[in-house]
């Protein structure tokens, strides 16, 4: 198939990496000049609509839009989020028919749920804070299309994503009183489930929603002891304060992967004990 992915940072790329033996992939983003030649690189800004008019008539089966938001702004992710989205499907409106599926990299952060409680696709979402309201606002844009798939990652760790490691490694820890249920995912993991839903469309059809978070919900407070343990320092969370903002973190819930697991879909890091262990052992 033809997969054309819009804003192909460092997770589109993974996913074009383990797409590109099987699929013609066309990778584009803002600057494409760091883009390996075999991707096909093309330069556009979604919110510059004079240049997408090159999706009209480019031939693909499946778009993956994974853009994120420049900045902690209410603009800036309705650029990536709203705006951006209605320009890139504004642009493919001649390749209705041949395109088999828009898959929307969403988030988590569409839920407002803050009790433990489990949330899955079916779950309300009723998020409080305008970078949920957002990403949810282009979920609703995508699934109008009936040809839309939103994948809701969890909190994305990885190579070039070590917040918590750094943090850990500086003795700031999260006091205990402020320990919350937090959701994690890898960010290979991240690329398995788009490339893998990909696959699946060449077999079968695919759900219009998906949650991409790895199988252990855990406390603040489990992650980062751990963190520490495998950094051999000792964990003294008294009387220390985070130096995180945690202005993006949204609610304490458990975040079922269920629906992708049925799927058939097999994590590389099912934990995040796994993923955070591989990622310390190979700094």
């Amino acid at each position: 198939m033809n997969v054309t992915i819009i804003g192909c940072g460092d997770v589109g790329l993974r996913c074009a990496t383990l797409l590109r033996d099987q699929h013609s992939i066309t990778a584009a983003r803002r600057n494409a000049d760091s883009l390996p030649a075999w991707s096909n690189p093309r330069s556009c800004d979604v919110g510059d609509p004079a240049s997408l008019g090159w999706l009209a008539n480019h031939s693909v089966d499946v778009v993956i839009y994974s853009l994120a938001a420049a900045s902690f702004r209410d603009e800036d992710y309705r650029l990536a989020y709203v705006s951006g989205v209605e320009n890139v499907l504004r642009a493919l409106a001649g390749n209705q028919q041949a395109l088999k599926r828009f898959i929307f990299v969403s988030s988590t952060g569409v839920y407002h749920q803050n009790d433990g409680s489990v949330v899955n696709e079916t779950s309300a979402t009723e998020p409080a804070r305008f970078n949920g309201q957002r990403v949810l606002e282009g979920e609703r844009l995508v699934k109008a299309t009936g040809i839309g798939t939103s994948v809701r990652f969890s909190g994305i760790y990885g190579p070039g994503r070590l917040r918590m490691i750094n943090r850990v490694a500086s003795g700031n820890f999260t006091p205990p009183a402020k320990s919350s249920l937090t959701n994690r995912i890898h960010v290979d993991d991240c690329a398995g489930a788009l490339a893998h839903l990909v696959s699946l469309l060449q077999k079968s059809d695919i759900e219009d929603c998906y949650l991409a978070s790895d199988d252990r919900p855990a406390s603040t407070t489990e992650v980062e002891s751990f963190i520490a343990a495998e950094l051999g320092l000792q964990y003294a969370p008294d009387g220390t304060q985070p130096t995180d903002s945690g202005k993006r973190i949204a609610g304490s819930k458990q975040c079922s992967n269920a629906r992708l697991r049925a799927s058939g879909f097999e994590f590389q890091f099912p934990s995040f004990e796994a993923g955070y262990r591989h990622l310390i052992q190979t700094l």
